[in-house]
């Protein structure tokens, strides 16, 4: 099926007003033409100029102690030679040789502070056995049994500086080699001639083909390197086309034209999706003339045949990934109400468009798993398995599939937020007029990515020996700051901001059934996903070491860990950012919203899909009762439950399958009883057209009756 009139027209429009602009032009085509190639160039001749470099380059090395002399002739027995001499068998190379050595010495009076000031690369400090013994310490002791009286030599180095970390690492190979051939000749002298042949030859056959291993090398970064230009270029063309009309007032002159709406967005699509696959285009052309071609010869690693073939066979896989990356860009357009609102989410937009693409760099992970349900992310894999050429054509196809369906349903999105009068328009003014609660929705994501900001550098700038002062001060002082800062800047009704309202009492009956339902499906979480990005067992053990530390009585530790949190997390979370998005997105976007940033929050990465987890129940019980008090109860009881199952010893972390069905089935019946005696949000946005229109909340509820509204019952107000 064509295009329709309308959206041609719109599509001629767009793509006539981008090649009219410079500065959009030179964003959009220039930069993406001459960027591959440029970095292609600038890596090539770096890399040879370092290994350049590498090769002539002598370190200033100063020796100090008691067998400074010892030091002395084994450095300067090195030649820079000696680097074809490690191999086994070739130690004779590295006698008599002529080369140049690669260590000068230099006497200065202070070698640490010559160190300190660049003046050298190196120290090597020399101890005797006796001077060793002398320091005060269990490893001297240790360390002077192990060499049976021998010297020992202490290598200084700054890891800041190039030159002093690579002289620290010849000079350590250097020793090394040298005291090898010094032990092999005393067990020659000694009658026990060495052959290091005699024993076994050890020789290594990688069975990867020179494609293969190039081929992974680049697939590693294809994907980050276009979409991250994608959205770079993509993203002028879509804050102008949607934010910037707004701002200039020429979108509501086309809404009224006799183009349906969604022609209008589709025709804006297009024009971004043809700007994005003109970039996408451009550097596949580009590493097919400068790889395949071999115009440029690449950095060690990416010299990878890049075929027409094999070009367009990226080119169609990562379509999809592209369309995603140019819906979002739109989606955000749409949504801001103004040309420098659009600019303010296009980071937060550039990060998570893109860090999917980093999946190829994650150790062990592959398509055929649950990566391939991650749109994004499983295209970036399957381009790194067709550069190997281990290409698997069903998962190829599933996540060319999944991530399609992806951009479909943001187009989707963007259609419907036309749909608001107020986005339409951008008009801010009777907001900026009225100032207070009119304008937390706006705000509340830019104060609680300050607050994210401000928590991430008092947990990390503020350690605590005693984890007590450290709950206290991160999770209570922190967390309870932050509602109370938004309540009084924009002048909040407490008792709204917070959902402090009782709900039905039968509520308190999902709850307790959902407590423990709610760990089990939990942890069924964590281990589907310790499928895809495996958890370190260490790192988990780790962490409860530190939770379950010794010297905090258990009531104190199930008090602090669970009650502290419980509160002040839920009038953060389920309090002011909850009332703060409450016109912004649908029920389950809320859910979902508040449940993402709830376990972003917690920083550790593996802890954030249980987290995550958790905050969207925890949402959608909020929602479902129209109170905050159901969810400060749940996340009390679950925070006591897993601490208490910790202290006993209990090993929850690989459950059964039927444990982890009965947790789900659990959670569903308790979302039944909330379903059953719910009594809604107030004022949510609703599905259909976006519009703010308030929930039916009773009177009673605010009574304290907690009875269910009758049919036909209007909305009360918040008491």
């Amino acid at each position: 099926m064509g295009l329709s009139p309308a959206v041609r027209a719109l599509l001629s429009l767009e793509i006539r007003s981008l090649l009219r602009d410079p500065r959009t032009l030179f964003i959009t085509v220039v930069l993406p033409v001459i960027l591959i190639p440029g970095l292609l160039l600038a890596t090539s001749l770096l890399e040879d100029r370092r290994a350049q470099e590498a090769e002539e380059r002598t370190f200033r090395v100063a020796v100090s102690g008691d067998e400074a002399a010892l030091a002395r002739d084994l450095l300067a027995s090195h030649r820079r030679s000696d680097s074809d001499a490690g191999a086994p068998g070739n130690e004779a190379a590295t006698e008599g040789n002529d080369g140049e050595g690669r260590f000068r010495i230099h006497e200065v009076d202070e070698p640490e502070r010559a160190l300190e000031a660049d003046s050298i690369d190196l120290h090597v400090e020399t101890l005797s056995v006796d001077a060793w013994r002398s320091l005060e310490a269990e490893a001297a002791d240790e360390l002077s049994e192990e060499f049976h009286g021998v010297p020992v030599l202490r290598l200084h180095y700054h890891s800041t500086r190039t030159a002093s970390r690579e002289g620290w690492e010849a000079a350590r190979d250097a020793l090394g080699h040298r005291r090898e051939l010094a032990r092999d000749s005393l067990l020659d002298e000694a009658g026990f001639p060495v052959d290091r042949d005699e024993v076994a030859v050890v020789e290594a056959l990688d069975l990867a083909t020179e494609r293969q291993i190039q081929g992974a090398h680049l697939g590693r970064y294809l994907a980050l390197i276009l979409l991250g230009l994608v959205v770079l270029g993509g993203s002028a063309v879509a804050t102008d086309t949607l934010a910037g009309e707004k701002e200039r007032g020429t979108l509501h002159t086309l809404l009224t034209s006799a183009a349906h709406r969604s022609e209008i967005i589709t025709g804006k699509f297009l024009a971004v999706m043809a700007v994005a696959l003109a970039i996408a285009g451009i550097q596949l052309l580009n590493l097919w003339v400068f790889l395949g071609l071999g115009i440029i010869e690449p950095m060690e690693g990416f010299a990878v045949a890049v075929s027409p073939g094999l070009a367009l066979g990226l080119f169609v896989l990562l379509l999809p990934a592209v369309a995603l990356a140019a819906g979002v860009l739109l989606l955000i357009s749409a949504h801001a109400r103004s040309y420098k609102e659009a600019q303010l989410y296009l980071t937060p937009a550039f990060i998570g468009v893109v860090l999917p693409t980093a999946a190829p760099l994650l150790p062990g992970l592959t398509l055929d798993s649950a990566a391939v349900a991650v749109p994004i992310a499983n295209v970036s894999l399957a381009a790194r398995d067709l550069l190997v050429g281990q290409a698997q054509l069903p998962w190829i196809l599933a996540a060319w599939l999944i991530t399609g369906v992806a951009a479909v349903w943001v187009n989707a999105r963007s259609v419907r937020t036309l749909q608001d009068e107020s986005l339409v328009t951008g008009d801010t003014s009777r907001e900026e007029f009225l100032g207070g609660p009119a304008l937390l929705p706006k705000r509340i994501l830019r104060w609680f990515v300050v607050f994210g900001a401000v928590k991430l550098l008092v947990e990390f700038n503020l350690p605590f020996q005693d984890l007590r002062w450290a709950i206290l001060v991160n999770v209570g002082v922190v967390f309870l700051v932050f509602p109370l800062l938004v309540i009084r800047y924009f002048r909040l009704d407490p008792g709204k901001a917070l959902a402090l309202r009782m709900p039905h009492p039968g509520v308190w009956a999902g709850v307790a059934l959902a407590v423990p339902s709610g760990l089990l499906a939990g942890q069924g979480v964590f281990q589907a996903m310790d499928l895809v990005l495996p958890v370190p067992a260490e790192l988990i053990e780790g962490f409860g070491e530190i939770l379950l530390t010794d010297g905090i009585p258990l009531w104190q530790l199930i008090l602090l860990v669970s009650l502290v949190p419980g509160i002040t997390e839920e009038l953060t979370f389920r309090g002011v950012l909850l009332h703060g998005l409450r016109k912004r997105f649908g029920p389950v976007g809320l859910a979902l919203v508040v449940g993402l940033l709830f376990g972003l929050m917690h920083f550790q990465l593996f802890r954030i899909p249980t987290t995550a987890f958790l905050g969207v129940l925890l949402t959608a019980v909020t929602l479902l009762s129209g109170s905050i008090f159901p969810a400060i109860v749940w996340h009390t009881l679950n925070n006591a439950l897993a601490v208490y199952l910790g202290s006993a010893g209990m090993d929850v972390g690989a459950l059964e399958v039927w444990w982890i069905g009965a947790g789900m089935l659990g959670l569903a019946a308790a979302f039944a009883l909330f379903w059953r005696f719910r009594t809604p949000y107030p004022d949510l946005r609703t599905p259909e057209g976006g519009r703010d229109r308030p929930s039916p909340v009773p009177k009673e509820n605010f009574t304290g009756t907690g009875s269910r509204p009758g049919p036909g019952a209007g909305s009360g107000p918040d008491r």
